[in-house]
């Protein structure tokens, strides 16, 4: 008879692994702050001005597409006073924060911040994460110097195109 609550038998986790909120801290320090996660569909940013917001792990993004066309992946929050600049999805010129209306462009840079004409604009912004595409799919790493998408990823592509799959194809 299996032991459910230990979650000993044939090898299964113990339950508390699944229901602890100190072992989803350390999941959520060890392996999704560390790591490639996917973000969303391509499709939520491919124009111009185009964002969506998600989570990394417990890492809010905010990604966008800015006027010229690149793509950003930003720390959804705002240096001032730490809320949240995104929500949802769209399409806009600026993000902005709800607080004291300190505005960023889609790049992430501090274009104004009212009331603070001491502040030097330059240099300030919103902390870039690193953005990377496969096929349909973004993904997100949130240290902007993180190993490559394809290290993670190994042989999948080629197992994907192996197996007819044509990630190119796939729709949101």
């Amino acid at each position: 008879v299996a032991d459910l609550a230990s979650g000993t038998a044939q090898g299964t986790l113990p339950w508390s692994w699944y229901s602890d909120p100190d072992q989803l801290r350390r999941e959520q320090e060890r392996i999704f702050r560390h790591g490639w996660q996917y973000a969303g569909p391509a499709e939520h940013a491919a124009e111009p001005g185009d964002f969506f917001t998600c989570n990394v792990g417990d890492v809010p993004v905010v990604v966008t597409r800015d006027r010229e066309g690149e793509l950003h992946a930003l720390l959804n929050v705002c240096r001032h006073r730490g809320s949240l600049v995104a929500e949802g999805r769209g399409n806009r010129a600026t993000l902005q924060c709800p607080y004291h209306a300190w505005t960023y462009g889609l790049d992430g840079r501090l274009r104004s911040a009212p009331r603070s004409p001491e502040l030097e604009l330059d240099g300030v912004r919103l902390r870039e994460l690193a953005v990377e595409a496969l096929g349909p799919l973004l993904f997100v790493h949130p240290d902007a110097e993180s190993p490559p998408l394809a290290d993670a990823l190994g042989p999948l592509p080629e197992l994907l195109a192996a197996g007819g799959i044509e990630l190119e194809r796939l729709r949101f």
